[in-house]
């Protein structure tokens, strides 16, 4: 059981490895721990294959560590009824078109969660709560008898937001809520799930590789790189005091460029040798090979994650503090 009750979710010491084509193993997270307290908003940025969805995936239990555990109030969460558990935590996928049965009503969609997991037998009670989501994420009544396939994708993505909040649940994870979105629906969204969030009271972590929505929506930021914690603190201190050269990088780079390509900040990065550092038994940091500032102890010793100011920590060598451990 975990001693520290003001946390929600915990992720102590988790890795997740995948078996390559080849036969190799990759490691997609590595030594990875966090915990995000009751109420609090935190997000993870980095781009595309740092592993942010495999470590959302697994706080909410949709995907098993390989080692490590993860813990829902204290309990382990692969010890929870899948029932039990969706209660608890929910998972808003980066696609809507993907995530909905484009063949169901709005109303089917939105009546499943009621009556299989909240239980709610009264059809005229289930009417009254369906309508008043609709309401709270400006669609109209009518909506409930159009097919999900005659929805926009800014109107699929408020469906899944109203779904998920007609459940309740203590804890969110938010993927990517707004990447096949415009920049009306875009901001939209964000003030939508904002606004929702606040009235459930929920705890949430939101994945992104766009690092200028954090201020919009948490209090904490965590930014990744192959599987690593690179750079962690309130999103204050991360953005007007960056540290760690990635989340530099990660700065430096366009939202849009990230989300084209896997490898936008190192396309045309001279340092960006990384043929070994995702192999499960490299010992250095991960990003040595794309480091400008790399010397030889990084390419042979993994720095920790290290405190330097308030809840301000970074894995990197330069910068000498007290060891941090994020699962407190």
């Amino acid at each position: 059981m975990s001693e520290n009750k003001h946390n929600l979710v915990e992720l102590k010491h988790v890795y997740r490895y995948y078996r390559e084509k080849g036969g190799g193993i990759l490691s997609a997270v590595s030594d990875l721990c966090l915990s995000i307290g009751r109420g609090e908003v935190f997000s993870l940025v980095g781009e595309s294959g740092s592993g942010k969805t495999t470590v959302g995936k697994m706080s909410v239990g949709l995907t098993k560590p390989s080692r490590g555990e993860v813990l829902l109030e204290g309990v382990n969460i692969k010890s929870l009824k899948q029932e039990a558990r969706l209660r608890k935590v929910q998972y808003v996928h980066q696609d809507p078109y993907g995530a909905l049965d484009p063949y169901l009503t709005v109303r089917e969609v939105l009546e499943r969660p009621l009556v299989y997991l909240k239980r709610v037998k009264e059809a005229h009670i289930r009417e009254e709560i369906m309508y008043e989501r609709l309401d709270q994420i400006g669609l109209g009544y009518e909506y409930l008898f159009k097919n999900v396939k005659e929805l926009s994708g800014g109107e699929k993505q408020r469906i899944l937001l109203a779904r998920v909040f007609l459940i309740e649940p203590d804890y969110l994870v938010a993927d990517e809520p707004t990447t096949m979105l415009d920049s009306v629906h875009r901001t939209e969204t964000l003030n939508l799930l904002v606004n929702l969030r606040k009235k459930m009271d929920a705890s949430m972590m939101v994945i992104t590789h766009d690092i200028s929505i954090v201020s919009l929506l948490s209090g904490r930021v965590g930014v990744m790189f192959q599987g690593e914690m690179m750079e962690v603190g309130t999103t204050e201190e991360l953005l007007k005091n960056p540290l760690h050269p990635y989340t530099l990088a990660l700065l430096a780079v366009t939202p849009d460029k990230i989300a084209k390509s896997k490898n936008a900040i190192l396309e045309d990065n001279k340092h960006r040798d990384l043929s070994l550092t995702r192999t499960a038994d490299y010992k250095g940091c991960v990003y040595a090979g794309a480091c400008p500032f790399a010397f030889e102890k990084c390419r042979i010793e993994k720095p920790k994650l290290v405190r330097i100011e308030g809840t301000h920590s970074v894995a990197c060598f330069k910068y000498p503090g007290e060891s941090a451990n994020l699962a407190e």
